[in-house]
């Protein structure tokens, strides 16, 4: 199949280029820099997971190469993986839990994006996840807790997704299955969980006789031979030297919130950029039995979410500078199939607080935009796809109260707390009465009023929620001064951060990546969020690092030859 070298160039900003493949004919005869039996591209928490189980077998090497100094997106997260059936911290709280409860709930978020049989292996293999990543050293474990949180500050097992929703009881029986890695033994989190998760890890990999770590190192080409197999990778990597070290310096200062903040992200990008392509060396490694691409999604590649999902453009990428689309290019350079690029998971919690929930989401139109309850992807989807980045919450004063009394009374990091009071200051603005309040927000006054009194409507005949919220969090609106606090895309200290979700298409029990006609590719797999996969649908916390670790190791498997998703079972 020829590749759309077109669109991968129309994609690709000057700085991160992929080139298009190079097909050697007789590969013994080509000159190669270093060679192994698997190579993988990104060492985020999936190629990770890909290099440490295929270095499991000690007849295999393993190289892995990083752009930056491994980690990637899932170590700047909240280190929270979706995993269910029975783990041993569900065991240990007292939680029941079964693998095809925990995929009769996934049902719901999963939609037809994968197939129902993936779903039931990724939830039979999740209740083991746990056993494999704590043998490389990380934690896990309680308290749990039943609270409504985006994030748990002082409990490690928690209800990550829309399990206790009206649509979510109704499928399964709720369990929490967000698993919040711990800090070492004896130490309190202090930070998000990712800083503990992947650390351990990363040392686990490097520790390994037959494995190494190529780091400062971008893939910028795939060799293929003259039937199209991958045999092998072309990368470019940063000489030892100031280059170097200036180049790490600037990557860790690339993802502070703070510098993001004061608008000095550019500076700090050209830096890394000029190292790139100034200061490298390029080494051809052939590769003898896969390549796994794991290089992250494209939210900072703002060309290519300018093609595939416009409407996101507000967000604010999440992820690092490496999520530029690399490994889904790479992989378009020898034909495959790219899907759901248009699928984002923007986040935008409407608690913690957990009274917020008992508000009325608006949109622009003044009509109610989302269910209030749900995950903050189904808002920030309702908010970019429905509302054009704009949305309030709608309170009175007695709820406005409950709120900022929980707020003062919350455990808070430091992140939180900056957030919550630019939301309180800033972000939320007040009126005597409904119609004044819609002046103040340039929305239909009498939409406003008719969407609160439907709203009220229903709780006062007793009938259920039309959007599904819980009884618990219903509650009238009526008593002025009225709020609304504002839930849209341009709040320079609360943004809606996004994740892409779409990517290469992969058989789903090797995570072998199909060409455009459905074939698949010799010697190429993916995973992670270069892959379509458990999450691509609807995203829940913890539900893109459980996916990263099922398709990393299901690669890992089907390389061995172990059958891939059914080694993990």
């Amino acid at each position: 199949m020829k590749p759309d070298h077109t669109f991968i160039e129309d994609l690709t900003p000057t700085s991160t280029r992929v080139e298009p493949a190079d097909i050697v004919a007789d590969p013994d005869a080509a000159s190669w820099d270093d060679e192994c039996d698997v190579l993988v591209v990104g060492v985020g928490m999936a190629g990770v997971c890909a290099a440490l189980r295929a270095a499991e077998d000690p007849d295999l090497s393993v190289i892995a190469i990083d752009r930056g100094p491994g980690g990637g997106a899932s170590k700047l997260s909240g280190g929270v993986i979706y995993m269910g059936g029975g783990t041993k911290a569900q065991r240990e709280a007292g939680v029941e839990d079964a693998p095809d409860n925990m995929a009769r709930y996934l049902s719901f978020e999963t939609g037809d994006i994968v197939s129902p049989e993936t779903v039931s292996r990724f939830a039979k293999a999740s209740a083991h996840f746990q056993d494999w990543l704590e043998k490389y050293g990380a934690r896990f474990g309680g308290p749990a807790t039943d609270e409504k949180t985006s994030y748990p500050n002082s409990h490690s097992l928690y209800y990550s997704g829309n399990e206790l929703t009206v649509p979510g009881r109704e499928r399964a029986t709720p369990a929490p299955r967000g698993h919040r890695a711990k800090p070492p033994e004896g130490g309190e989190p202090t930070k998000l969980s990712g800083e503990y998760l992947l650390p351990p890890l990363l040392a686990s990999l490097d520790r390994a006789a037959n494995a190494k770590v190529l780091r400062q190192a971008r893939a910028t080409r795939l060799i293929a031979d003259a039937n199209g197999n991958v045999i092998g990778v072309e990368l470019k990597q940063i000489k030892p030297g100031f280059a170097s070290w200036k180049h790490g310096k600037a990557w860790g200062l690339a993802n502070n919130i703070i510098a993001a903040t004061l608008g000095l992200t550019g500076k700090i990008y050209g830096t890394i950029i000029k190292a790139e392509q100034e200061h490298v060396e390029t080494k051809r490694i052939r590769v003898r039995k896969g390549v796994v691409l794991s290089a992250g999604g494209f939210t900072y590649n703002r060309e290519m979410m300018a093609k595939t999902a416009p409407d996101y453009l507000k967000s604010h990428p999440l992820g690092t500078i490496a999520d530029d689309g690399s490994g889904i290019k790479l992989g378009m350079s020898v034909g495959a199939k790219t899907d759901h690029l248009d699928r984002i998971s923007a986040w935008k919690f409407l608690y913690q607080p957990e009274n917020w929930v008992k508000s009325c989401a608006i949109g622009p139109d003044g009509k109610r935009l989302v269910g209030e309850e749900y995950y903050g992807a189904r808002t920030g989807e309702a908010v970019f796809g429905k509302a054009g980045g704009r949305g309030w919450m709608i309170l009175d004063e007695p709820l406005q109260q409950l709120v900022v009394e929980e707020i003062g009374s919350m455990k808070k990091m430091l992140f939180q707390k900056i957030q919550f009071r630019a939301t309180l200051k800033d972000y939320t603005v007040s009126a005597p009465t409904l119609p004044a309040l819609a002046e103040l927000l340039d929305v239909p006054a009498s939409e406003l009023e008719a969407t609160i009194a439907e709203y009220n409507g229903y709780i006062e005949r007793g009938e259920p929620d039309p959007l599904g919220k819980s009884e618990k969090y219903r509650r009238k609106i009526e008593s002025g001064p009225f709020y609304a606090t504002d839930i849209g895309g341009s709040l320079k200290v609360s943004p809606i951060p996004a994740l892409t979700m779409g990517g290469l298409v992969v058989e789903e029990e090797t995570g072998q990546v199909s060409n455009t006609d459905g074939a698949p590719i010799g010697g190429l797999y993916a995973a992670g969020r270069t892959a379509v996969g458990i999450c691509s649908h609807y995203y829940v916390s913890g539900l893109s690092l459980g996916d990263c670790v099922f398709s990393g190791m299901r690669a890992a498997e089907a390389i061995r030859g172990n059958g891939g998703s059914a080694a993990l079972i």
